[in-house]
């Protein structure tokens, strides 16, 4: 069974699409320079593994793919989108304190290993930082909506 084609238009696949929308983001920004510092392998391998969730996640809502009896799609669903409202607040509260630092200067910056690449800059870097930080939240929130309304959703239905 499969939802009518009217469900795209309902709260979750917008959220979740908003959701992948900010990931791509993330990666498109961080798909060059990653290798400064480990806390960036982690923010874009993050965002790849969240937006591969978040539209597999559509998928399964639409044609209704519940899971066995013993774990339902509904629960692992809500613990991943808390665990992706954690992780997204995490690293983007990580970029900040990047952020702070590199405003700083080249002194306070001793854990990247190395310098961003000559065709992005130091200060193109940071912008970078910045928009990847702010997306972050934005996600974080996104993630947080979701799971509070399935959450909703769920716990009404028991």
């Amino acid at each position: 069974m499969t939802k009518p084609i009217t469900w795209f238009a309902t709260w979750l696949p917008l959220i979740k699409l908003a959701q992948a929308v900010c990931l791509a983001v993330v990666i498109l920004l961080f798909v060059d320079g990653r290798e400064q510092w480990f806390v960036y392998n982690l923010v874009f391998i993050f965002s790849a593994l969240a937006t591969a969730f978040a539209l597999i996640s559509i998928l399964f809502r639409y044609f209704e793919l519940n899971g066995s009896r013993q774990v339902s799609f509904n629960v692992v669903e809500l613990s991943l989108n808390a665990l992706c409202t954690i992780i997204s607040f995490s690293l983007s509260c990580a970029l900040l304190w990047d952020i702070w630092n590199m405003r700083k200067g080249k002194h306070e910056i001793t854990y990247h290993t190395r310098f961003p690449p000559h065709f992005i800059g130091n200060q193109a870097w940071m912008r970078r930082c910045v928009i990847v930080a702010t997306t972050l939240l934005i996600t974080g929130i996104l993630f947080l909506i979701t799971y509070l309304k399935l959450h909703h959703s769920h716990s009404s239905r028991n």
